[in-house]
């Protein structure tokens, strides 16, 4: 059964106390995180480590640079013949969570089956180049990384004993749920079948409705009063802003320099802001967002309960709203140390592939107005390089919709999954995308959240989805 997560140890999963405070950033980056894993139901002993050998590029023939892609294997179902399951592993380190509990690890028992949990290039120990310049990062592309993927199939159904004709399924949470649906749709005759959940697969540069579903799914668990609370507090802290209150303002929310009149600085601290209640929700679990209600309605104003509910998140650490002092930190190409920490990566590909960028251009969300677009785009810009600017950003993502068909992917055997409550929804196909790659929107579920095992917490609606998976996927592996 899967145990009920307290809202402590949801806010701890959302925002890693640890790496917020030196560089504020990285707790925007927890917006991209990968989904939280299932609970254990084997031990992590049973999950062996792996490396293949990949090309650098996998599509200009005269280049024969090659690299390790990291993986982990889970061989403790199979039986010669049986299904691979492959959790695809998106923007973080890879870790035996997917594979040693979680619905693909009840399927693969039930079934037989090899599981495989998947290493994406530039991500946690899986690093094909010498450092993170931008030159290097031009490697950092979803089709590279999909065609890592196609050789990973193609190798370990030759390495497995008795894996020659065994079907294959991939499953992915996240952007790793995209990775899958288009897999499915570039490579059809390597997979059987691909279950996405929560696949954003419209590239778009201003994100407005990512803070408007936050809204709107407040709304929906809490009420009116809870919306409008935090569009109070917004508007209090911008007034603040508008009338030079800066020290008040910077005391409130425990900043450890005061903040000033640079626009950036500005958007930097409201989005992060805004970003507390979007990884709640993201994320959101029975009790989760009616608890941060509780707290913003609790205080003396709205802007005193906001205030208290980030100072319980950082702790009694000052944070920096910082523009130029984050920007500095992800201009460094090196590797981290820390193989967690991976915004240098992440944002580079969305300011080269997708966009996605979660403003408050929207005047239908209660986060105020001052983080638009153009705050990432000089990100972009400041960070990376001159080349990304506000015309070229968005020709990136019209390449991308472009490459891939955006809402309309042309596949058969995926099932498309999403939360009503997930900020990523509008991104993602909602409707059947033909009769035989079906969708579902799971009434008042969060993000990924039906990864899980089934589990007595499961609505009638989630734990109908599940039995739904698994039934796809028997037949498309033609088990009867």
């Amino acid at each position: 059964m899967e145990l009920k997560r307290s809202v402590t140890t949801l806010l701890l999963l959302s925002f890693g106390f640890s790496v917020v405070i030196s560089h504020p950033w990285r707790f925007l980056e927890k917006l991209y995180r990968p989904p939280p894993p299932p609970t254990p139901k084997s031990h992590p002993r049973v999950v062996s480590e792996g490396w293949i050998e990949q090309l650098l590029d996998n599509f200009d023939e005269g280049n024969n640079a090659t690299w390790l892609m990291r993986y982990l294997a889970n061989d403790e179902f199979y039986q010669p013949g049986g299904p691979i399951f492959i959790f695809v592993g998106g923007e973080w380190e890879i870790d035996p969570g997917f594979i040693i509990g979680g619905h693909t690890y009840d399927m693969a028992r039930e079934l037989n089956g090899y599981l495989f949990y998947t290493e994406h290039r530039f991500y946690g120990q899986s690093r094909p180049t010498p450092d993170l310049s931008f030159l290097n990062l031009q490697y950092l592309h979803i089709n590279q990384a999909l065609g890592d993927l196609a050789h990973f199939i193609r190798t370990k159904k030759q390495e497995i004993p008795g894996a020659e004709n065994s079907g294959v399924i991939l499953v992915g949470g996240s952007y790793s749920a995209t990775m899958v649906t288009w897999f499915r749709q570039m490579y059809p005759e390597l997979v059987n079948g691909a279950w996405s959940s929560s696949a954003p697969l419209r590239a778009q540069v201003d994100f407005v409705e990512y803070f408007k579903t936050v809204g709107q799914s407040v709304r929906t668990v809490s009420g009116d009063e809870c919306y409008n609370s935090i569009d109070e507090a917004f508007f209090e802290a911008e007034r603040l802003i508008e009338d030079g209150e800066f020290e008040v303002l910077s005391q409130k929310f425990n900043l450890c320099s005061p903040l000033s009149d640079n626009r950036f600085d500005i958007a930097y601290f409201f989005l992060t802001l805004a970003s507390v209640s979007g990884a709640v929700v993201q994320y959101h679990w029975p009790g989760d967002i009616e608890f941060i209600c509780s707290m913003i309605m609790g205080g003396e104003t709205a802007l005193d309960g906001y205030a208290e509910l980030v100072q319980l998140l950082l702790g009694d650490e000052c944070w920096y709203a910082d523009y130029e002092m984050s920007a500095e930190y992800e201009r460094q190409v090196t590797w981290r140390n820390n193989t967690a920490e991976m915004s240098r990566q992440w944002f580079f590909q969305t300011c080269n592939e997708y966009g996605w960028f979660q403003t408050s251009g929207s005047p239908n969300q209660p986060f105020g107005s001052s983080f638009p677009v153009d705050f990432y785009i000089q990100w972009c810009t400041d960070v990376y390089d001159e080349s990304f600017y506000d015309y070229s950003i968005t020709y990136n993502t019209y390449i991308t919709n472009l490459n891939h068909n955006g809402m309309n992917p042309i596949i058969t055997n995926v099932y498309s999954t999403h939360g009503e409550l997930d900020p990523w929804r509008p991104m993602g196909v909602q409707e059947d995308v033909n009769s035989f790659a079906p969708t579902l929107v799971i009434p008042g579920a969060s993000h990924c959240a039906d990864l899980n095992s089934i589990s007595d917490y499961d609505s009638p609606e989630m734990l109908a989805s599940k039995i739904q998976t698994t039934s796809l996927v028997k037949r498309w592996l033609m088990i009867f």
